[in-house]
């Protein structure tokens, strides 16, 4: 699996500006039709220059256009591509760390977003002629032969934050920020759950937890009562025979989207589990083998 801010950072073509552990780059790629998991152990902002994209997790699809923007949390997502035109796009990643420094910074009062439910991994961002132009104010600092003071970058990193947080149009990161501010480390078991559909390594998984590998694993038995390996194939069986029985899904998608390595890894593991194959499932509950 990809992670995305290692792979901009490492990059010798991309056009990026890090400060600490902030990072800002214009992303630029022709856009195939080709999926792939990609995953990021600190949050980013995402703003569509052009192309389209479409980003899914296990409870929605989003097609990100020209002119869209997203809040992402750390984890993963499923990237899908369209080739009508080159993608370009301007990432901000942001830790928690940063987050929490700026509502304490600026004494922001969290209190009233109130966290119902935890947020999907992509939080869309409604889009306005105030968020339009402060990431049109970002693109000029590309062009510069000298890059721009570090102070001049958080502090544009901090307006963005500071716009987002005082318009009501935005309540969904409001909650989750005040989740964030709230948390002294990430909570295993909301990573696990919203995360277990990416074939992660248990080494990614301990770094998007914020946590040594060994720390990961006691803390997760802790919570579960069982390993880390077994509680994922569980976790990912019962959702792809969740596809199984409720879409009409190719075999080859359903193993993709459950975090399977390989389809004949997904086959065995699956007929282990439930005594029979997953088209022979599928034959049962009387939808069609693709």
């Amino acid at each position: 699996m990809t992670n995305i801010q290692d792979f901009i950072s490492n990059s010798t073509i991309t056009k990026k500006i890090a400060v600490d552990q902030l990072l800002f780059t214009e992303f630029k790629c022709p856009q195939e039709e080709e999926r792939s998991h990609i995953w990021c152990d600190n949050n980013f902002f995402a703003h569509v220059l052009t192309g389209t994209t479409v980003l899914k997790t296990p409870n929605q699809e989003y097609t990100l256009k020209a002119g869209d923007s997203a809040f992402a949390k750390k984890g993963s997502v499923i990237s899908q591509g369209f080739n009508d035109h080159e993608f370009c796009e301007l990432l901000i990643f942001v830790p928690d760390d940063f987050i929490k420094t700026v509502v304490a910074k600026y004494k922001i009062d969290l209190s009233g977003h109130k966290l119902h439910r935890l947020a999907d991994n992509l939080i869309p961002l409604n889009s306005s002629s105030l968020l339009d132009t402060y990431f049109q104010s970002l693109i000029p600092h590309f062009r510069e032969a000298v890059p721009p003071p570090a102070n001049l970058i958080k502090l544009k990193f901090e307006e963005l934050i500071l716009t987002l947080l005082s318009n009501n149009d935005y309540q969904p990161l409001g909650c989750y920020f005040h989740h964030v501010c709230k948390q002294a480390k990430p909570s295993i078991a909301e990573i696990m759950d919203t995360n277990f559909f990416s074939n992660l390594s248990l080494e990614e998984f301990a770094r998007l937890c914020a946590r040594s590998l060994s720390s990961f694993k006691a803390e997760f038995r802790d919570i579960y009562k069982e390993s880390p390996g077994k509680w994922l194939l569980e976790k990912r069986l019962s959702y792809s025979r969740f596809l199984l029985e409720t879409t009409d899904k190719s075999i080859g998608d359903i193993c993709f989207e459950s975090g399977f390595e390989n389809q004949s890894h997904f086959i065995r593991a699956f007929r282990n589990r439930y005594g029979l194959p997953p088209g022979k499932l599928r034959v049962q509950v009387d939808l069609p083998i693709r």
